[in-house]
């Protein structure tokens, strides 16, 4: 009898406010890369867990609503006194052509810090959940996500997302290693490689790919489309994808996230990586991308 795949991530919820060029808010939903993914999923028909916590006010029952609403379990986050982790997201017109959103942790109306990440989230994986296959989403690399994953007394699939420099920068070659060579599949976007290959000390994908031997590594570069590294009957393969022309684009934001989280689910259920599997999920996931970027807002459109 075939185990059932959950999905789970491990983190502080974050709340997205998401203001036009004159400092409109023009929506809030839940954020982060993370729980973007975790949404997408749930979305999808799969099974996924949120744990972690939320702050005791308005903030962070905004943030969490839509995670509810997808049918995430988020039984297991706590609510912390504390403020919820706020994203203030400026978009500077209506139809983007280039990748001048602002992604700030200061609030462009208070000038107020509006990221604080807890050290008290729960690092115990629910005991029903153990016998099940499960696949762990990280985007952020704080100490206690370590101390959940180290937790970990089941088997488990570890996926990792390097979207964004500050989630990493501060940190270690030694340290991130800690995750890394936990990892079965990672993605990176063309905007943290070089950081993260400097730190490593290995000069491309391939080399960062072999380092940590890992079934798929993916590298994003937005509109010039993605790149595929894994071994097919034992020979490493790289293949570059080219995604269909984009026209309008409302809210790049979210456009990683959904291409990760199919991605993930197409990993989940493959029974080879090969090159007939990149070919239908790449299309699968530029779709999804797309259908993202077209709307205001991080998650992908309910059907």
């Amino acid at each position: 009898m075939n185990q059932e795949k959950i999905f789970i991530s491990h983190g502080d919820i974050i709340l997205d406010k998401i203001y036009d060029e004159n400092l409109n808010l023009l929506k809030q939903d839940g954020g982060g890369c993370n729980w973007n993914d975790l949404y997408n999923l749930s979305m999808m028909g799969e099974k996924c867990y949120a744990i972690g916590s939320k702050g005791n006010d308005p903030e962070g029952n905004v943030a969490i609503k839509s995670l509810i609403e997808s049918n995430v379990n988020t039984d297991y986050i706590i609510t912390e006194n504390k403020k919820t982790n706020v994203m203030n997201i400026i978009i500077p017109n209506s139809k983007l052509h280039d990748n001048s959103i602002l992604h700030s942790w200061y609030s462009p109306i208070t000038y107020e810090y509006t990221m604080n990440f807890s050290d008290n989230l729960p690092i115990e994986l629910p005991k029903e959940l153990e016998n099940n296959d499960i696949y762990i989403i990280l985007d952020k690399f704080q100490p206690v996500n370590l101390r959940f994953i180290q937790n970990l007394k089941c088997k488990y699939t570890l996926c990792l997302d390097f979207g964004h420099i500050r989630f990493f920068e501060h940190f270690t070659k030694q340290y991130l290693t800690l995750f890394l060579e936990k990892s079965k599949f990672v993605q990176l976007n063309d905007n943290v490689v070089h950081l993260l290959f400097e730190r490593f000390g290995v000069k491309d994908e391939v080399e960062f790919f072999n380092l940590f031997n890992f079934d798929l590594l993916v590298l994003t570069k937005g509109k010039k489309g993605a790149t595929f590294i894994f071994k097919e009957n034992g020979k490493l393969k790289k293949i570059d994808k080219q995604p269909e022309v984009i026209v309008d684009i409302v809210d790049s934001s979210g456009a990683g996230d959904a291409f990760f989280s199919k991605i993930l689910q197409q990993y989940a259920y493959a029974e080879t990586i090969d090159t007939n599997f990149v070919n239908i999920t790449f299309n699968l996931a530029n779709k999804l991308s797309r259908e993202v970027i077209s709307q205001v807002g991080s998650r992908v459109i309910k059907k």
